[in-house]
């Protein structure tokens, strides 16, 4: 799993529009049981850069348990096309030696597991670990929603899994984490996180993410490097002789080509994101000319892109369901073939290919190559080196806090590694059985009870590794590399912002108008007024904070 596969764009990808950083979920959730705040907590924001976090940050201590076939290149992940014949073990000592119970809370992009003591996969996990891990597992499409009652209301489990997106949407997220969590810099600053030596394998940079108000609050799950990729049914596109898009006049082409109301078939899912990227409009701000700093929400690029999208609704080409409902799960749409081509998550491709190969054994998702509008030069957008963060609850104690790193040490092991494999499959023989190529495939019972639950716990490096699936590990390395190759760095690379509090309120009203304009329901016109809008409330601010950091870092 590599992050959020969830259907619905709006609401996890438009805080790219309000600031340097990675997509958002919600919009202006504000924490206000922890308004009281805490030493060093902050509503203005900050920014460091990544080097003067070092610090704070654990010491990097690679962990090698197999080469990669693949390597990436300018980003883009490693991969791995075959399985290794014997497994290391990383973790020889079980991690909770109390064996007390574990809470923690995940979210997930499909249909819940059996819980704890009808599962089996959890139980050979919990085994190795030591103790029962409960999980509280939460619709990803509306996990957001979910964390700020939570949050306020300080009701939070000993692990909680806090994804980047929704971070992004809650107004005083800094406060809650200094009253909330533990700080995490005097378990694994430097030296010290030699303890654990899973995490110790994970990239430098992406620690520097989970620091919030001068502490490490988080261990993070480093990102591939991408927030989402355009796919395609390949399988029905060959069927009806089409090929990928390759400017925004093929997209209205296929729009008319594959929509059929009759046969209860669309062109498209949410796109949205996909199109302003491919009408060059920047991930996040860019600087003029003449030194102005200007969001990708005032450019021309973003406003072609809006009326484009808009045209692709007006016609007829969105599924209905995603007409009606920006949120709605994507997933069953596009597997069942009622949509075509549709955004998502890159995790979103072997999730699928899990579902549906058992099922429809043609079933063949493809990621369309990063194109340019006018048949250019494409660009593609990077995002922060992690993305999905998992924090552990303040005040539990010494020993309790140094079981809870044992149990996300253990959840971080990489490819290649017995761990890995027992948290990503299951036990053989049992939740899988292994192919002639080496590779898993699930059983009856793995497909049942094998989930993401314990992979959102912690994180490991990014890396391509289901060969279990045909041609799946040549093409995704295939697609990142050309991506990596085109990708537009922000101005803020290398900088740690934590953004003004005032800020996450702006998402979540611009947002609603731009769903309205794409679907109609107000005038493409009324875009300048909910830039207008998004300026006056907060927006000119944002724009004075992220210009200031720019000039104290010399850029």
């Amino acid at each position: 799993m590599t992050g959020p596969v969830g259907g619905g764009t709006s609401r996890r990808t438009f805080i790219s529009l309000l600031g340097a950083g990675a997509a958002a979920a919600t919009g202006g959730v504000t924490l206000t049981g922890c308004s009281d705040g805490g030493s060093g907590s902050s509503t203005a924001g900050r920014a460091e850069t990544e080097d003067k976090l070092s610090g704070l940050l654990p010491k990097h201590i690679p962990y090698e348990s197999v080469q990669p076939d693949l390597p990436g290149g300018n980003g883009a992940a490693p991969g791995f096309t075959k399985y290794p014949a014997e497994l290391k073990r990383a973790v020889p000592d079980k991690a909770v030696a109390s064996g007390k119970e574990v809470s923690a809370m995940t979210p997930l992009w499909s249909p819940a597991p059996p819980g704890l003591g009808h599962n089996s996969y959890y139980d050979v996990n919990n085994e190795r670990i030591g103790a029962p891990v409960r999980f509280n597992i939460l619709n990803g499409n509306d996990y957001g929603d979910k964390l700020g009652p939570i949050l306020a209301a300080g009701n939070v489990p000993e692990l909680l899994c806090v994804p980047g997106w929704n971070i992004s949407g809650l107004t005083r997220f800094g406060q809650a984490a200094d009253k909330l969590f533990e700080d995490l810099t005097p378990y694994l600053a430097g030296d010290k996180a030699a303890a654990y030596p899973m995490l110790a394998n994970l990239p430098t940079r992406a620690w520097a993410y989970g620091v919030w108000n001068s502490q490490l609050k988080a261990v993070p799950f480093p990102s591939d490097g991408f927030p989402w990729a355009l796919y395609y049914r390949k399988d029905l596109f060959d069927q009806f002789g089409a090929e990928p898009p390759k400017n925004a006049d093929d997209l209205l082409m296929l729009g008319k080509e594959l929509t059929d109301a009759k046969a209860n078939r669309w062109a498209y899912g949410s796109v949205a994101d996909e199109v302003i990227r491919a009408f060059g409009a920047p991930a996040d701000w860019r600087k003029e000319s003449d030194g102005k700093l200007v969001n990708k929400i005032e450019t021309p690029e973003f406003e072609e892109a809006v009326a484009f999208v808009r045209k692709l609704f007006q016609a007829g080409y969105v599924h209905p369901e995603v007409v009606g409902n920006a949120g709605a799960d994507q997933n069953p749409l596009f597997e069942g073939g009622r949509l075509l081509i549709r955004q998502n998550g890159l995790g979103g491709w072997h999730e699928s290919l899990q579902r549906q190969l058992p099922v429809n054994p043609q079933f063949e998702p493809q990621a369309v190559l990063p194109f340019a509008h006018d048949g250019g030069t494409p660009i593609t957008w990077g995002g922060d080196p992690a993305n999905i963060f998992t924090f552990v609850k303040k005040g539990l104690g010494e020993a309790r806090v140094k079981e809870l790193l044992g149990v996300l040490n253990y959840t971080s092991a990489p490819f290649g590694t017995e761990e890995y494999q027992l948290y990503s499959y299951g036990q053989e023989g049992k939740h899988y059985t292994r192919q002639p190529s080496g590779a898993p495939k699930l059983t009856a019972l793995g497909q049942k009870e094998v989930s993401q639950t314990y992979v959102f716990l912690g994180g490991r490096p990014a890396a391509i590794t289901q060969s279990e699936y045909p041609g799946y590990v040549e093409s995704m390395s295939a697609w990142q590399n050309a991506a990596a190759k085109v990708q537009q760095k922000s101005l803020f690379d290398g900088i740690r912002v934590e953004q003004p509090a005032k800020m996450a309120g702006l998402a979540q009203p611009f947002d609603d108008a731009l769903q309205d304009i794409f679907r109609g329901r107000r005038p493409v016109g009324e875009l300048k007024t909910a830039v207008k809008q998004w300026q006056t409330n907060g927006g000119n601010e944002g724009r004075d904070f992220y210009a200031k950091v720019l000039s104290d870092n010399g850029r």
